[in-house]
């Protein structure tokens, strides 16, 4: 089993093995893979509410993705052709697989936050009476004017 730290070794001894590729193509399946795991790490950042976590990783983020553009342009037409063979392909289903994650815990995250927020601000308020009322207390019995 690799480690994180091994992930970067992993995608170019398969390069050098097969006995195809280039410095640069090398590069971008590295790129990629550490761009997936700064992905589980804002994921792991989230489910742990690691705001500074989650900073660090947003930020590792988009410095690999300014790399990967730069490396995605830099590539020949025949290094293309190998990207199905380097498992770009599926760093990239794995990449768009960790984005709806990432997007589904922050939504829920900012769900959770406003819950509590409506919670918080509605446990002081006061009814006309002079009582304070709690987050959902009943406000009282409503009358239909059936003649009307």
């Amino acid at each position: 089993m690799l480690t994180p730290g091994d992930r970067e070794f992993a995608g170019s001894a398969v390069l050098d093995r097969d006995g195809f590729g280039s410095p640069e193509l090398s590069a971008l399946t590295v790129a990629l893979s550490r761009l997936a795991a700064a992905s589980d790490g804002v994921a792991d950042a989230v489910a742990r509410h690691d705001r500074l976590a989650l900073v660090d990783c947003t930020e590792q983020a988009d410095a690999l993705v300014e790399e990967v553009g730069r490396l995605n342009t830099a590539l020949s037409d025949d290094e293309r052709a190998l990207l199905p063979h380097v498992g770009v392909p599926e760093l990239c289903n794995r990449l768009a697989a960790g984005a709806r994650r990432n997007a589904y815990l922050i939504e829920q995250a900012w769900a959770t936050d406003a819950a509590l927020m409506r919670l918080l601000l509605g446990l002081g308020r006061v009814d006309p009476d002079g009582n304070i009322s709690g987050y959902s207390a009943n406000p009282g019995p409503t009358y239909v004017d059936r003649g009307a």
